[in-house]
């Protein structure tokens, strides 16, 4: 089977260059791996995603309309289209539609796939009372108390980012994947959202301002059986695309 992938690869992001599928499940050996906006070859299976790319897979998918036999979107972030024009029209020319957020129509609910990844099982012993995990291009408002470690999410790799997120007891963080991957890690997390997107989590961190968040640490809570639901909704979605066939 010929299956092609696209999803946001030519980024600093960490989180956006960890989401594909392809990193984390077995689709054999005709594989082919692209940023959006390029020209997908002809394939049995397109996956787009994860990650915010509602625009960039109504492009790939709709607008282009590469030679197929099924395409399918895989996490990708869905919750600002609910109820609009271009969400009927993407879910009528997939054969699958995985949202990362709960609860938006005509979708499936599949967490980002990055919860596959095993260093989130046995992280190290946290370190510190608090870290924070910044947004490299959002965190403008954000306040950065003295002596509270801070890393942010552009460039690195996949294990320095989860590394420091599981040095701190609690984690505060304006990066989606940040929040995502303490809360997989059993972390206390306190999220600081900058748009909506942090509000189609299945399990809801405990959310505050980020410029007066502070006050609110208190508050932050851990969420117990989160890596096993996770990955649980990803096995599940892994089996339906490959019923497809």
């Amino acid at each position: 089977m010929r299956v092609g992938f696209q999803h946001l690869r030519s980024t600093r992001n960490i989180g956006d260059r960890a989401t594909t599928p392809a990193r984390w499940f077995d689709f054999g050996d005709q594989v082919t791996q692209q940023d959006f906006g390029q020209t997908l070859p002809p394939v049995d299976l397109a996956i787009y995603g994860g990650g915010q790319v509602f625009g960039q897979t109504f492009d790939a998918a709709v607008r282009h309309t590469p030679k197929a036999r099924h395409k399918v979107a895989w996490a990708v972030g869905m919750r600002q289209q609910a109820g609009t024009l271009r969400l009927d029209m993407l879910a009528a020319t997939l054969s699958l539609t995985g949202c990362r957020d709960v609860n938006v129509p005509q979708t499936i609910y599949v967490p980002c796939p990055s919860c596959q990844c095993t260093r989130l099982d046995t992280p190290a012993p946290p370190i510190h009372d608090v870290v924070i995990y910044a947004h490299g291009t959002k965190s403008a408002a954000l306040h950065r108390p003295d002596g509270i470690p801070v890393m942010t999410n552009l460039g690195g790799t996949l294990a320095e980012k989860l590394a420091f997120l599981a040095s701190g007891e609690t984690v505060v963080s304006n990066s989606f994947h940040g929040v995502y991957w303490a809360m997989l890690m059993g972390r206390r997390v306190l999220a600081l959202p900058f748009s909506t997107k942090f509000n189609g989590f299945a399990r809801m961190p405990a959310l505050a301002d980020p410029s007066g968040w502070l006050q609110d640490l208190p508050r932050a809570a851990a969420v117990p059986g989160y890596l096993d639901e996770c990955r649980l909704a990803n096995q599940a979605f892994y089996q339906r695309v490959l019923a497809l066939f």
